[in-house]
């Protein structure tokens, strides 16, 4: 089993980062995906006064974006060993994550989630210089307080139990990503007038209409 562990600048006498191995890392992209979901859902209802789906995924609550950049602040962030350098790259890995996930939906699905043309400051669009700041002070916060105290919260399970819940959440994760895949790409489809080839994507048509993603996916835009 691979396992990371690293001596480093700590803000308190339990910030050091516990030894962790692959399971944990499933846990630690749920727990990621679901902080940025539960954020996006209140962000839009304080801003906007509105509860919205923010999940971005059809058979579980946790937003792909915040799940990937959890375990990319965790593989990178955590082996830098100054504070100002964890600041700095978080923001810069921020940007570059969330610039490099629009391009990918754009692309491959044929959507696009997000555009910040119209706020100041933005980069294609795609990202923002007050937002890569906003994921420096993230990545911070995440390596020197929340990262190690939810490490320790996971391994107070038996060890057989951790395991298992780790091994059942990667399988619904995967299929989440396969069926919101699937559904999106469609989606994408149905907008440029593409009619279903099969009965596969007849299934999926039915199951995941216009309607559906329209409410699941407020801020996807399709070109139709």
């Amino acid at each position: 089993m691979v396992y990371i562990s690293e001596k480093r600048f700590c803000i308190s006498k339990t910030c050091a980062m516990p030894r962790n191995d692959a399971f944990d890392w499933v846990y630690l992209f749920a727990i990621g995906g679901l902080i940025g979901t539960v954020y996006e859902v209140v962000l839009n209802m304080v801003l906007h006064g509105i509860i919205e789906d923010r999940s971005g995924s059809i058979l579980t609550p946790f937003n792909y974006v915040y799940g990937i950049g959890a375990l990319v602040i965790f593989f990178v962030m955590t082996r830098l060993k100054k504070p100002h350098s964890v600041f700095l790259a978080g923001s810069l890995l921020g940007g570059a994550l969330e610039y490099g996930l629009s391009v990918f939906q754009e692309v491959v699905l044929g959507s696009r989630s997000w555009d910040y043309s119209a706020k100041p400051l933005n980069i294609g669009g795609r990202t923002t210089v007050p937002y890569t700041l906003v994921w420096g002070a993230l990545c911070f916060v995440a390596v020197y307080a929340l990262f190690p105290a939810f490490l320790r919260l996971i391994h107070r399970m038996p060890e057989r139990v951790r395991k298992q819940v780790a091994v059942f959440l990667l399988v619904i994760l995967i299929a989440d990503v396969a069926v919101t895949a699937t559904a999106a790409v469609r989606y994408s489809q149905r907008a440029a007038g593409m009619t279903a080839q099969s009965g596969w994507t007849n299934i999926v048509d039915n199951l995941f209409d216009d309607a559906f993603m329209r409410l699941h996916f407020p801020n996807m835009r399709v070109a139709g």
